[in-house]
């Protein structure tokens, strides 16, 4: 299993809680995914979520690239997140775990 993580960037007025980023973003995932879980945790008026995904890619790179387009296609089709976007920074930066 290995932990990858992400921040969503909200623009100015795209507050929604954490949870329910968690649970429109995972809405989105399919079993092919192989994401686990999921946790979204932000500071208090923050417009910034940190995600943390547990996968079961059979190795880091292949947990970040599909953890990534997993949570780009649950963008593009949940229209609550519409105002969100990966940072740019967003990269698999999770030590594996076995």
């Amino acid at each position: 299993m290995y932990m990858i993580t992400f921040k969503l960037i909200g623009s100015c007025g795209s507050l929604i809680a954490p949870n329910d980023v968690r649970d429109l973003l995972t809405a989105h995932f399919a079993p092919a995914d192989r994401i686990e879980h999921v946790t979204a945790t932000a500071a208090a008026g923050d417009d910034r979520v940190d995600l943390v995904l547990f996968s079961l890619a059979g190795s880091e790179a292949e947990a970040m690239l599909t953890a990534r387009a997993a949570c780009l296609r649950a963008l593009e089709r949940a229209p609550e997140l519409i105002a969100w976007r990966l940072s740019d920074g967003a990269a698999g930066d999770g030590p594996g775990i076995r």
